[in-house]
C-alpha cells in the first residue's frame, strides 16, 4: 500500500479545510459549529473556478498556487469581519471527512485497476493526464489530435489539480482522487443530517450519522428485494419478480426471467453491477454504487457539491429576513458560485443549483422580494398579511414566481462563470430538450426508490394528519376530488402512477412546510422528488443514443438520491425521536406501580411507526453491507488481498508486453502527437493516448457523439491511411497532423496484419522497441513534398499542439 501519497491527500484535504473555515464560519453563521462541516467545499468551489478561469490564459502549477492564493484572500477578508472559526468542531469535522475517505480508501485499494471495460476509466484517465500536460484550458483533445476539448472537465481539472499539489503521479492520484470527493461527501452529508435535525430539536450527531448513512452509504431497496423475493408468496411473487428483475433480463439474459431471478437472488451470485439496471429503459444510481464504479463521471463527484448547496440552501432558510445581505451572499454568491462550478463539471446539475434556490427562497420565511433592493421590494411585497384562505394562496403564489426569479438569476450567474466553457463552442453535440419519455412503471420505481418514498410519505403523514382537523369542508372536499382525480389518471394514463405519487407527495410537503408544520429536511424531499419528476417529463436529446432517458436518468437520478436522502435521514430521526420516545415511555408506564392506561391507538401507531423506519434503515444498509462483502471481503476471503493504489495494475497484469511502452510515452515531455489504431468504447484501444495523456489522431468512439459521425469517421480513414494507405497520402496525413510518434503494438498488428506498412523509410527511425511494441519518431522533414502535399497541414489542426 502507497501510504506516502495517502498522507499527501490527507494534508492537503487538512489545508484547505482550515483555509475554508473561517469563509465556511461567515457564510454559515445561523447553522450549528459555524459550518464546520462545510469548510472543505467552502474552499474548494473558489478554488476551482479560480483555477478555471486563470487557466484560460496558463495552466500549471502557478495556476493552482494563485488559486489557492485568492481563496486565503477570502479567509483573511473573512476573518476582518468578524467570522471566527469553532476550531475543535473543524477538527472534529475533518475526522469525519477521514472517515468517508477512509471507507473508500478501502474500495479502491481492492481494485484499483484502470480498465476501459464496462465503464469510462479509460476516458477519464486519458483526460487527468492530459490536463496535467496542458499549458491553457480547455486542453488539446487527447482523443482528436489539433482540437480543443469538447466535454466538461471541471472534476478531472480538481483531480487532476490535487495530484500535481501533492506531487503524486497520476496513476495513484486517480484513485485518490476518488477517495477524496468521497470523503466530501461523507462530511457533507453529516454536516447536513445534523444541522437540520438540531433545527428541529434532536440530537445533532444522531441526525449526522444517519445523514452520512443514508446519503454516501445506502442503497436503493433493489438489493433487498431481490435478495428476497424466492421468500415471497406466489400471489406477489410474480409482480415482484418482472419489478425487480425484468429490465435485468431483457437487457442481459435475452428475456429470460427465470433465469435472471435464480442467479441475482443468491447471495453468492449477487452482483453489485446490475443494481442500477431496474427501471426499464434507464440507469439509475445512488452515490457509493458510482463511487465504487470508479469513473471520474461530473455525476459522481457533484455529488458533494450538490448536497453543500443544499447547505448553502438550509443557510439561507435559518437567516433572519432582516439580513439582507448575507441572504443575498448565500444564494447569488454561494448558490450562484456552486451553478457556475456545475457549468463546467456536470452541466446536468447546473439546474438542479438553480431549482435548489428557488424551493429554498420560496420557502424560507423570509419573502423573496427582500433580496431585490429596497425600493422594488416595497412594491413587489404584499402591504398586508393575508387574511382569508384566499389571500393565503394568492400571497403563495406571488412568492412562488419571485422565486422562480431568484432561481433564474443563480442559473445566468452559473453560465456566466462557466462561460469560456458553455457559450465558447466547448460543449459536446446535442439536440436539446425532448418531452414525454416513456414513464417508468410504478413497481419498478419502488423497487429502486421505495425505502426514500416510504420516508417521503411517513413525514408527510405525521405532519400532515394533525393539520387535517384544521381545514374546512369545502377544502377537504377540493384535496379529495384532487387526490380521486389523480387516482383516475394514474389508472387511465399508462404509466402514470408514478407521477401522481410523486406530484402528491411534492404538494402535500410543500404546503407542511409553508404552514409551519415541516422545516427544511422537507424541503430536501421536495427537492429530491422534484428530480425524479423531472425524468418522467424530460430528458435531454442526445445524438447517437436510441434510448431517451438513458443519460438523463443516470446524471440526474443521483442527484435525487443525494438530496433526498438527505431529507429521508432528517425524517427517519424525526420519526424515531418522537415515536420511539413515546413508546419507550408507554413501556415504562406499564411496568409501574400506578394503574396504567396507555392510549392502544397511539402506542400502536408509534409502534408501526419504529418498525417503519427500521425496516427503512435496514433495507438501505443490505446494498453496502453486500458490496463491500463482494469488494473487499472477498478477495481478503480468497487469500488474494493485495492493497494498492496504483492504477496501472491491469496494464502489468493482462498487458505486460505493452507496459514499458506506454510508460516510456508517459515521460515524453510537452504534448508531441501520436498515431494509434482507433477502436470502440470500452475495450482495450487508445492505450497508449489514454496512459501518456498524448494527443492522438482519433481515439474511442466517443468522438463520434462530441463532434459528429462524419468527422470522426474521417478522422478514422486518415489512421488507416496512416499505416496501410497510399504512401503519399500517408505523408501528407502524418505532417496535417504534426505526427511525432507512429505506435505499433498488438492493436495495430492484428487489424493491419500483412496490410501494414513498411516503416523503413528515411522519414522514420526505432524510438522504442520491446516485446511487442515498436514506436516510430516522425521525421518531418523527410516526408516527401510532391507539388505542395506536405503543405496540406492544416493551421487549426494545430493551434492547440505543444511541443
Amino acid at each position: 500500500m502507497e501510504w506516502i501519497p495517502v498522507l499527501a491527500y490527507l494534508l492537503v484535504a487538512a489545508a484547505f479545510t482550515a483555509v475554508g473555515a473561517p469563509i465556511a464560519a461567515a457564510l454559515f453563521r445561523h447553522l450549528p459549529r459555524n459550518g464546520a462541516a462545510f469548510a472543505l467545499p467552502t474552499a474548494l468551489v473558489p478554488f476551482a473556478i479560480a483555477v478555471f478561469w486563470i487557466g484560460q490564459l496558463t495552466f500549471g502549477l502557478h495556476t493552482l498556487l494563485l488559486g489557492i492564493g485568492l481563496v486565503l484572500a477570502g479567509t483573511v477578508l473573512a476573518h476582518r469581519v468578524g467570522a471566527r472559526p469553532d476550531w475543535r468542531s473543524v477538527a472534529a469535522m475533518y475526522g469525519v471527512f477521514v472517515v468517508g475517505f477512509l471507507i473508500m480508501l478501502a474500495f479502491r485499494a481492492s481494485d484499483p485497476a484502470i480498465t476501459p471495460q464496462a465503464g469510462e476509466q479509460f476516458l477519464h484517465f486519458a483526460l487527468v493526464n492530459t490536463l496535467e500536460r496542458a499549458e491553457s484550458l480547455p486542453p488539446e483533445d487527447m482523443w482528436f489530435a489539433g482540437k480543443p476539448l469538447r466535454y466538461y472537465y471541471g472534476t478531472q481539472l480538481q483531480v487532476a489539480s490535487l495530484a500535481m499539489l501533492t506531487g503524486t503521479a497520476m496513476r495513484y492520484g486517480f484513485n485518490l482522487g476518488i477517495a477524496t470527493f468521497y470523503g466530501m461527501l461523507f462530511v457533507v452529508a453529516y454536516g447536513v443530517g445534523s444541522a437540520v435535525v438540531q433545527r428541529r430539536g434532536y440530537a445533532p450527531r444522531i441526525g449526522g450519522v444517519v445523514g452520512a448513512f443514508f446519503v454516501a452509504v445506502g442503497g436503493a431497496a433493489t438489493t433487498a428485494v431481490r435478495l428476497a423475493t424466492p421468500y415471497l408468496p406466489g400471489s406477489v411473487r410474480g409482480v415482484v419478480e418482472q419489478a425487480a428483475f425484468g429490465f435485468v433480463a431483457q437487457r442481459f439474459e435475452g428475456g429470460d426471467l427465470p433465469s435472471t431471478v435464480e442467479n441475482l437472488s443468491q447471495p453468492l451470485d449477487w452482483g453489485w453491477w446490475y443494481t442500477r439496471y431496474v427501471i426499464p429503459g434507464t440507469i439509475q444510481e445512488v452515490p457509493l454504487y458510482s463511487f465504487v464504479k470508479a469513473d471520474l463521471h461530473g455525476h459522481t463527484f457533484a455529488n458533494p457539491y450538490v448536497l453543500f448547496a443544499g447547505a448553502l440552501a438550509l443557510a439561507y432558510y435559518a437567516t433572519p429576513e432582516a439580513e439582507r445581505t448575507r441572504r443575498r451572499v448565500l444564494v447569488f454568491g454561494g448558490l450562484g458560485a456552486v451553478a457556475g462550478l456545475f457549468g463546467f463539471m456536470n452541466t446536468w446539475s447546473l439546474p438542479t443549483a438553480a431549482g435548489v434556490a428557488a424551493l429554498t427562497v420560496g420557502a424560507a420565511d423570509a419573502h423573496p422580494a427582500t433580496l431585490l433592493p429596497e425600493t422594488l421590494a416595497d412594491r413587489l411585497r404584499p402591504a398586508s398579511a393575508a387574511e382569508t384562505r384566499g389571500e393565503w394562496l394568492a400571497h403563495e403564489l406571488w412568492r412562488v414566481v419571485l422565486a422562480a426569479v431568484a432561481g433564474a438569476i443563480v442559473l445566468l450567474i452559473g453560465i456566466a462563470i462557466a462561460s469560456p466553457f458553455l457559450i465558447f463552442g466547448h460543449v459536446p453535440s446535442n439536440e436539446g430538450i425532448g418531452f414525454f419519455p416513456p414513464r417508468s412503471p410504478l413497481p419498478a420505481f419502488l423497487v429502486m426508490y421505495g425505502a426514500l418514498m416510504t420516508a417521503f410519505a411517513a413525514a408527510v403523514a405525521t405532519r400532515g394528519w394533525p393539520a387535517v382537523d384544521d381545514l374546512p369542508a369545502p377544502w377537504l372536499g377540493a384535496a379529495g376530488v384532487l387526490g380521486l382525480g389523480a387516482v383516475g389518471a394514474a389508472l387511465v394514463v399508462e404509466n402514470a402512477a408514478v407521477l401522481a405519487l410523486l406530484g402528491t407527495l411534492i404538494v402535500a410537503g410543500w404546503l407542511l412546510v409553508r404552514s409551519g408544520r415541516a422545516g427544511f429536511g422537507m424541503v430536501l424531499l421536495v427537492a429530491g422528488a422534484g428530480l425524479l419528476a423531472a425524468l418522467e417529463l424530460a430528458h435531454a436529446r442526445l445524438p447517437l443514443i436510441d434510448n431517451p432517458r438513458w443519460n438523463t436518468s443516470l446524471k440526474v437520478g443521483v442527484q435525487a438520491w443525494t438530496l433526498g436522502a438527505a431529507g429521508a435521514a432528517a425524517a427517519s430521526v424525526g420519526l424515531l425521536h418522537r415515536h420511539g420516545g413515546r413508546l419507550a415511555a408507554g413501556i415504562e408506564s406499564l411496568g409501574a406501580d400506578a394503574e396504567p392506561s396507555p392510549d392502544t391507538k397511539a402506542a400502536l401507531t408509534s409502534a408501526l411507526t419504529v418498525a417503519l423506519v427500521v425496516g427503512i434503515l435496514l433495507t438501505t444498509a443490505v446494498f453496502p453491507v453486500m458490496m463491500f462483502a463482494a469488494e473487499v471481503g472477498g478477495p481478503v476471503e480468497g487469500g488474494h488481498y493485495d492493497p494498492s493504489l496504483d492504477g496501472t495494475k491491469a496494464v502489468q497484469n493482462f498487458h505486460a508486453n505493452e507496459y514499458e511502452a506506454l510508460q516510456w510515452l508517459a515521460d515524453r515531455q510537452g504534448r508531441p502527437t501520436i498515431v494509434e489504431v482507433p477502436g470502440g468504447s470500452y475495450g482495450w484501444t487508445s492505450p497508449a493516448s489514454t496512459f501518456s495523456g498524448l494527443p492522438t489522431v482519433v481515439g474511442w468512439d466517443h468522438q463520434a457523439e462530441y463532434r459528429g459521425m462524419d468527422a470522426y469517421e474521417r478522422r478514422v480513414g486518415h489512421v488507416d491511411t496512416i499505416y496501410a494507405g497510399d504512401w503519399e497520402e500517408a505523408a501528407a496525413l502524418l505532417d496535417r497532423y504534426d505526427v511525432t510518434y507512429v505506435y505499433v503494438g498488438p492493436n495495430e498488428k492484428e487489424l493491419y496484419g500483412d496490410a501494414m506498412r513498411s516503416f523503413d523509410r528515411e522519414a522514420f527511425s526505432v524510438a522504442f522497441q520491446e516485446d511487442a511494441v515498436t514506436i516510430y519518431e516522425v521525421d518531418r522533414s523527410e516526408l516527401p513534398d510532391d507539388d505542395g502535399a506536405a503543405s496540406t497541414r492544416s493551421p487549426d489542426s494545430r493551434a492547440f499542439h505543444r511541443r
